[in-house]
């Protein structure tokens, strides 16, 4: 690797970062075709990454040769409920050179990650590209692991399920606001269970319940019910979103889904897909995207079989908070 001088990202490092996030999509275009979009362009990174950059709460370090951009990343500082205080770095946030190696990131890393500590973000959340090897492999070798996956999958490519079940699939309304709800526990239980261990938190179990029956009240989604003898047994929501770097042309988001358990291996999550796919190619839509956490046993394994395929991981690393005062910069580690 060639000698770098790493300093601090700024709003005037714009115009370089965009020009390295702009060869990177152009590799992933090369290997994801769909992602070659409108928002390739350098108008529209410069216009993103100055919003994000507007924002106070970011922090990024950039690798210089020759006093020239070769590799940089940044965060966004983030607090919520779930979370808690952290720090994300968005699709936009890590680019290198091409000719640049999976080396450059991880210093690029150890770097950046001593002023998100500074900030106390012990937790990293890093949106992580797939076409070039480098990012993912830096990621692993950086002790990160894949928390989320985000795939795409093109229309044109779906092969529907020769076997599926004898469900009625239909949409859903405003009268269907409490079986919504009902079902609103189907994706969060399947976290909260093995090998995910996701904790269920009363007042998020609420959040998500009470979200759930506004879904039949809105008029840009399409919700679609699996029902037999008068019951759910499952769902899906489509929803019209805007492109970006991750998200193709002309794209629809499968935003949730889900089948009870107890109707699992039965066909209705098939049929629920291949209906959705009927809807949405009739609306005239390119692709759908999806995500899933990797360790949802049903998801990891059924999302790749409807044609997903993954472009993105969402990638996570938890850092021991007790850092903070077990180094040996602290004084009393000296007196030992």
């Amino acid at each position: 690797m060639e000698i770098c001088e790493f300093k601090p990202i700024r709003i005037d490092d714009i115009p370089a970062m965009a020009e390295l996030l702009i060869h990177r999509q152009n590799f992933e275009g090369e290997v994801f075709p769909l992602l070659k979009n409108s928002c390739l362009n350098t108008e529209y990174i410069i216009d993103i990454l100055e919003k994000l950059f507007v924002n106070n709460n970011v922090l990024g370090i950039g690798a210089f040769t020759n006093n020239e951009l070769v590799g940089y990343i940044f965060g966004e500082r983030k607090i919520d409920t779930v979370r808690g205080r952290h720090i994300w770095v968005p699709y936009e946030g890590i680019a290198i050179r091409m000719d640049q190696s999976s080396e450059l990131i991880r210093n690029l890393y150890a770097k950046v990650s001593v002023a998100w500590l500074e900030q106390g973000c012990f937790m990293h959340y890093m949106i992580i590209p797939l076409g070039n090897q480098a990012y993912f492999d830096a990621c692993q070798r950086l002790s990160f692991s894949i928390q989320q996956v985000h795939g795409i999958m093109n229309i044109e490519d779906y092969k529907p399920f020769e076997i599926v079940s004898d469900v009625e699939i239909r949409s859903g309304n405003k009268v269907d606001s409490e079986m919504m709800g009902r079902m609103s526990s189907i994706i969060q239980s399947y976290h909260n269970s093995a090998p995910t261990f996701e904790p269920a938190l009363p007042e998020v179990v609420l959040n998500i319940k009470e979200g759930y029956k506004r879904i039949v009240e809105e008029n840009d989604e399409t919700c679609l019910i699996a029902i037999k003898d008068m019951k759910e047994l499952g769902f899906q929501v489509y929803y019209p979103i805007s492109s970006d770097l991750m998200t193709p042309d002309n794209t629809v988001e499968l935003s949730i889904a889900g089948t009870y358990y107890s109707q699992m291996r039965r066909g209705v999550g098939k049929k629920l897909m291949d209906e959705g796919h009927r809807i949405m190619k009739k609306q005239g839509y390119n692709s759908i995207i999806t995500d899933w956490r990797i360790t949802n046993l049903a998801s990891s394994t059924f999302w790749p079989k409807c044609g997903f395929k993954p472009v993105a991981y969402r990638m996570v690393r938890h850092i021991n908070s007790d850092i903070a005062w077990a180094n040996y910069n602290n004084p009393s580690i000296k007196l030992l």
